[in-house]
This record gives structure tokens, C-alpha cells and sequence, in this order.
């Protein structure tokens, strides 16, 4: 009998791994490598055979989303990708000028395949480039030409079998799958929003603006792949589901009017009255979420059970926690109260549409979603997948002529000097170089202190000789940590690679010192050549991109805020066009994030007025929040009357245009500016009509910070960056 404490960890773990399959992906890349090695080893196939490891594994850790039909093609794709790169390395190698030409080519198509999809096109040129320098440093000897391609072709459909293992078994599950990523996402900004009152207000904020931004890119990539799976035999699931990401959409929104209504009060000494009560709520709402993903996915009644209880509990709190705040002064209740009332009826419909998850997951859906027939498919339909950014990016495009030109230099030098595994240069400087120069010395160091650290604990191994079987044991558990951390942490994933590396080469025979030592040393110079070339070549510096990209961010949150008032003042509800008009203020805040975020990661000669950038950052994004806490007032057919509205609303809009002016020309906060804002003191938020004294209450929040993000403009002047 297995004990209770063993029984219940399991079932967290296996609940977990529902949500996050990290160990079903190590798993995966594991069974992949290993099995063709031990295959090789009993019937005493060539060497060559590790191309089928490496074939087998990349393609098994490639995470994919979507419709299983979808995750089909990606897969080949990968599997054709990675056949052709070795066939282009055996017939390059031996050939200087062929093979440095071919790197460039390589390197270009790595960079077209990032323009095209930003989901698979980075790790797609990196496993490309791998097999290419792989075939190009495993001479094929006296076999055919597509002797190394075939076992890397072999070893992809390997793969691809691995990853296609379960899905008749679980004919719903990828698409159920991508929902429950959304709740999960919903989830963690319900855990982020507790403790409203905490020592480090700044640090609360940034977790939650990430959390916010992780919901909104989880939100719009789910309905990609709702929406690309969609057929007449799938409509009614594809509602169903749909409906379900929706309800999370909706769930988030109220999250962040629950945010905007508890900072309100909790600068007053009432709320440690209500305080305890709130954080009951914040913790029950995070499990009630998460149980609503675990639900999704399994939709097993045992799940549905557990989500009903926990909705109950909400429900309960919501109502006991409404009346503790009614006891409480008026003044800044209102609109705590209204987030409780309307967060109290979404949750309330919510336990029908659970309930609808479990009776279809009773029911067969049919062949198509299982494994549909892809031959009654459309081309357009089957590479949905594909979705290239409106214009060419600049900044790839440097990126892939940087990445051809030093690709094509450390090739040269492999093969030109004859460099003992030199071929490491060219693979760590691939995996290494990153569009920017912070993320590019991020992954240096990583990559760095993993070999380095791998390096001193495989010189262990090369004073003991070990037994076959106890190698290909090892050679597993190494491969497993370097599957499981690859995408969690890097240096360790390293660290495991390296050990994995010096174990397999023991395999066919014994491993001298110098094989760790050349591999740290080709590594080293990899990491330097990254950073050398993102510093001197063609560089990108992001002082020069946050402004536009904070300005943007400035405009659609002016945008959106004039959607909102529209509605408010005719009566319309939350459309599609103030659905629209959200989705690019959420946007364009995470791409100045993003740009700011990249910043901090150059040289300090590089950067110009980072504590400005972050004030206004963080201004813009409480403003945002502040404007979706005002969609909670938008009622169809009951229009607001109010000519002060409108007033304040325009002068609000003037301030965010003309601050979105300041920033783009990298100047101070004008005149104008500040006369606008001033002139906002006139909002007292007094009103017999407790809807418009909830709306002028959030639209004085936005005057207060658009009054600290000019004072932010104002205390930090902008500053010219040296270029010595």
C-alpha cells in the first residue's frame, strides 16, 4: 500500500505535469537519443548512428501548439529541415569555400525562418545549424552522400512517432491544452495581485505587469490556434472552447479592476479590516483558476468536483467580503464593491460551462480529432502556424547578416586552421548570438560557467573506466537534466550536456583531458566572438528604440482610453473594437517592456535614462489598468450624460499625446503638458450618480500618474550617450 504523504505528492506531481509537461518533454527527448544509441550498440551500426540521437531528440523537445494536424506538419518540417542541413554539411565538408558559403546560406534561411514564424523559427535555424556543423566534423568515409542525412531523417520520424504517441488516446487534448494555458496565465495574476500593501511596492508591480503581459500573449495565442483549428465537423467544440478562453479573458479583466479598486483603499486605515478577507479571496480565486485548467484538460468529473467546491468557496468569500466592505467609511468603496458584484456574476456562470467541459470529454468527438486526414485540408489551412510580422523587422535583419558574417569567420577558421573540434566555435557563437547585446552576454555567460562547471566534473570521469550499460545509464540521466532545464536554466542544461557529451565519446573508447579542455577553450571562443560581434557589428542599440516604443505605448493607451469613453457616453458595451483597442495598449506596453527590459542588458555607455524609461513605463501600464477597470461601467443602452466627462476625457487624451510627443523627441515634459494636467486637479469625483463618481475616480487615478510621469520627465532630463 502506498503511503498517503507518497500517494498525495504523486498526484500534485502528475497535476503539475497536466499543466507544465516539462517532465513529459524530458522524457520525450530522453527515450529519443537513448533508444538509438543502445540500438546501435547491439547491432553494431556505425558511428554515424548518433545523427539519428540528435535527429530523434531535437525533433522530441520541439514544443508545439495546436490542432495535432498542425503539430503533424511542424514536426516534418522540422524532420526536412534538419535532413537537409546534414546533407548540405556532408557535401560541403572538406570543402573550404563550399562550407562558408553554405553557413551563410544557412544563416540567411535561419534568419527568413525567424520573419516568418517567431514561435519555431529561432530553435528551427539553431537544430539546422547543429546537424550542418555535425556532418561537416563526422567525415562520411567510404559510405554514400546521403548516408548521414538518412540517419538524421531516420532519427526526425523517430521523434515525431514519440511526440504522436498519445494522440488517438487524447483526441482533444492539444487544444484543450492551449485553454488551459490561458486559466493558468489568469491564475497567476490573481497570485500576483496579494499583498496590495507590501514593503516593496515596486517589485509587486513588476511581477504583476509580467503576469499581465504573459495573460495577454497566452489570451491572443490561443484563439490562433482556436481559431486555425476550426472546422465544420469541430464547430461546436471550437465554440465551446473558445467560450472558455473568452471566460478567462473576462476573469483577467476583472483582476485588474480588482487591482485598481483594492490600491485605492489600501492606502487607508480601514483596510486592515478588510485585508485578511481579501487575501482569503486572492488565494482562493489563484486555486479556483487553476483548477479550472486541470479541468479543462482532463475533463474528468473528479476534477469538475474539486472545481465546483472551490468555486463555491469564491462565491462565498466574494459575498462575505462585500459586506465587510459595506460596513466600512463610503469614501472609495464604491468601486470595490462593483468589481465584487460583477466578479461575483462571471464566476457564477462559470460552473455551466464547466459542467458542459465534462460532458463532452464523455463523449467521442469523431475521427478529425484524433488524426485527421490531411489531404482534405488546404494549404492555407495546414500553415496557419505561419505568421510573419507585417513589415521586416530591421533589427533581424541585422541580426542575420551579423550571424552569416561571423558564422562564415569561425567555419573559416575551423576548417581553414584545421582547429581540434573547432567546430564548437561555430555552434556556441550560434546558440550564443542574440539579436541584442544584453541577451547575447546573458547567454554567453550561461553557456560559459555551464562548460566550465560540466568541464570539472567530467575530468572526474576520465580516471574511472566504467562498464557499457552503466555508461548508457548515465548518458541518459545527463540527457534527461539537459531536456528538463534546457528552457528553465540554461547553464545547468549546459552543465548536464557537457557530462553527456564526455560519456558518450567514452563509449567508443577512452576520453583524455584534452577533449574537455579543447571543448572549454573552442566554447570560450565562441562566447567571445558573440560578444564581439553584437558590440561592434551592425549593432542595434535600444536607446534608440524605447522611445518609439514607449510613445507607441502612450498612443494606444490614448486610443483605447477614447474607445472606453465612446462607450460609456452612447452606451455601448465592451465590442469588439474596445476589445481591439485593449489588446494593442497591452501589446504595445510589453514591447516597450521588452525594449526597456533589453536596455538595462548594454553597456552603461550605451543606455540613456533608464530610471526615466521604467517611471514612465510603469506610469503608462497603471493607466492602462486604470482605463480596463473603467470597462467594468460599459452597459449597453445606458449612455452616460455628462459633459464634464468628455471634458476630462479630452484633456486626459491632449496630455497622453502630447507626452507621447516628449518621449518619441527624447525631450522634457512641455509646458502644455503640464497646463493639461494641471487643469485635471478639477476632477473631485463628487456626483449624485454613483456610476459617474466610480469613472471620475479612476479618470483622477490616470491624472495622478500622468502628473508623476511628467515629473519623471521633468527630474530626469534627457541624456546625450557617448559613443567613446
Amino acid at each position: 500500500m502506498i503511503p498517503a504523504p507518497l500517494s498525495s505528492r504523486a498526484g500534485e506531481l502528475l497535476q503539475q505535469e497536466s499543466l507544465n509537461p516539462a517532465l513529459t518533454r524530458a522524457l520525450r527527448g530522453t527515450v529519443g537519443f537513448v533508444v538509438p544509441l543502445i540500438v546501435a550498440q547491439i547491432f553494431k551500426i556505425p558511428a554515424e548512428i548518433s545523427f539519428a540521437a540528435v535527429g530523434a531528440q531535437v525533433v522530441a523537445l520541439t514544443d508545439v501548439r495546436g490542432a495535432y494536424r498542425f503539430r503533424f506538419v511542424i514536426l516534418l518540417i522540422v524532420t526536412a529541415a534538419i535532413t537537409a542541413a546534414a546533407l548540405m554539411g556532408t557535401l560541403a565538408s572538406g570543402h573550404l569555400v563550399i562550407s562558408v558559403l553554405s553557413i551563410a546560406a544557412l544563416a540567411v534561411l535561419a534568419g527568413t525562418a525567424r520573419h516568418l514564424s517567431g514561435d519555431y523559427g529561432p530553435g528551427l535555424g539553431i537544430v539546422a545549424a547543429l546537424l550542418f556543423i555535425m556532418a561537416l566534423a563526422i567525415p562520411s568515409g567510404n559510405q554514400p552522400w546521403w548516408h548521414h542525412a538518412a540517419f538524421t531523417f531516420a532519427g526526425g520520424l523517430w521523434g515525431v512517432a514519440l511526440q504522436a504517441l498519445l494522440w488517438p488516446f487524447r483526441p482533444q487534448h492539444a487544444l484543450r491544452q492551449a485553454v488551459a494555458e490561458t486559466w493558468v496565465s489568469v491564475s497567476d495574476v490573481f497570485a500576483a495581485l496579494k499583498n496590495p500593501t507590501a514593503d516593496d511596492p515596486k517589485a509587486r508591480h513588476e511581477r504583476l505587469a509580467q503576469c499581465e503581459r504573459d495573460l495577454r500573449t497566452a489570451i491572443d495565442r490561443t484563439q490562433a490556434v482556436l481559431a486555425a483549428a476550426r472546422t465544420r465537423r469541430t464547430s461546436a467544440l471550437m465554440d465551446h472552447l473558445e467560450d472558455l478562453r473568452v471566460e478567462a479573458a473576462r476573469l483577467g479583466n476583472r483582476a485588474a479592476a480588482l487591482n485598481a479598486s483594492v490600491e485605492l483603499l489600501a492606502s487607508h486605515r480601514c483596510f486592515a479590516r478588510i485585508a485578511p478577507s481579501l487575501d482569503s479571496l486572492l488565494l482562493a480565486l489563484t486555486n479556483l483558476t487553476r483548477s479550472v485548467a486541470l479541468t479543462v484538460i482532463s475533463h474528468r468529473p473528479v476534477h469538475f468536483s474539486a472545481s465546483e467546491v472551490r468555486l463555491t468557496r469564491c462565491l462565498h468569500l466574494i459575498e462575505g467580503l462585500s459586506e465587510q466592505v459595506r460596513a466600512l467609511p463610503p469614501e472609495g468603496t464604491g468601486m470595490l464593491l462593483e468589481t465584487l458584484r460583477q466578479l461575483h456574476e462571471l464566476l457564477a456562470g462559470l460552473k455551466v460551462m464547466l459542467h458542459d467541459t465534462v460532458d463532452r470529454g464523455a463523449v467521442r468527438e469523431g475521427f478529425p480529432l484524433r488524426l485527421p486526414e490531411l489531404s482534405t485540408l488546404s494549404p492555407r489551412s495546414l500553415f496557419s502556424w505561419i505568421n510573419p510580422a507585417a513589415q521586416i523587422d530591421p533589427l533581424l535583419v541585422r541580426h542575420t547578416l551579423r550571424m552569416a558574417a561571423m558564422t562564415m569567420f569561425a567555419i573559416a577558421l575551423y576548417e581553414g586552421l584545421g582547429i581540434h573540434r573547432g567546430y564548437w566555435i561555430a555552434f556556441t557563437l550560434i546558440v550564443v548570438l542574440q539579436p541584442d547585446y544584453g541577451s547575447t552576454r546573458q547567454k554567453a555567460g550561461q553557456r560559459i560557467l555551464g562548460t566550465l562547471a560540466g568541464s570539472a566534473v567530467a575530468s572526474a570521469f576520465l580516471w574511472v573506466r566504467m562498464p557499457l550499460p552503466v555508461l548508457d545509464a548515465l548518458i541518459a540521466v545527463t540527457v534527461f537534466g539537459f531536456a528538463y532545464y534546457q528552457k528553465q536554466r540554461y547553464a545547468l542544461a549546459v552543465f548536464f550536456v557537457t557530462l553527456m557529451l564526455v560519456l558518450l565519446t567514452e563509449t567508443a573508447g577512452a576520453v583524455h583531458l584534452d577533449f574537455t579542455i579543447s571543448r572549454l577553450l573552442c566554447n570560450l571562443a565562441g562566447g567571445v566572438l558573440a560578444l564581439v560581434s553584437a558590440l561592434l557589428f551592425w549593432p542595434s542599440w535600444e536607446r534608440d528604440r524605447f522611445p518609439v516604443a514607449m510613445a507607441g505605448a502612450l498612443r494606444a493607451g490614448d486610443n483605447y482610453l477614447a474607445a472606453v469613453i465612446d462607450g460609456l457616453v452612447n452606451g455601448h458595451p465592451f465590442n469588439a473594437d474596445t476589445l481591439h483597442a485593449k489588446r494593442r495598449a497591452e501589446t504595445a506596453n510589453s514591447i516597450a517592456a521588452a525594449s526597456l527590459q533589453r536596455m538595462a542588458g548594454e553597456p552603461a555607455r550605451r543606455q540613456s535614462n533608464i530610471e526615466r524609461g521604467g517611471a514612465l513605463l510603469h506610469g503608462n501600464t497603471r493607466i492602462t489598468r486604470a482605463i480596463t477597470a473603467l470597462t467594468l461601467h460599459l452597459q449597453d443602452g445606458q449612455s452616460l450624460s455628462a459633459p464634464g466627462l468628455i471634458q476630462v476625457s479630452v484633456r486626459i487624451r491632449t496630455a497622453l499625446s502630447s507626452l507621447a510627443q516628449g518621449v518619441e523627441a527624447d525631450a522634457s515634459a512641455s509646458d502644455e503638458v503640464c497646463s493639461q494636467i494641471t487643469a485635471l486637479d478639477s476632477i473631485t469625483g463628487t456626483s449624485d450618480d454613483a456610476r459617474l463618481h466610480l469613472i471620475h475616480t479612476q479618470l483622477a487615478k490616470i491624472a495622478t500618474e500622468l502628473r508623476a510621469m511628467t515629473l519623471a520627465m521633468n527630474t530626469h532630463p534627457p541624456v546625450t550617450p557617448t559613443d567613446l
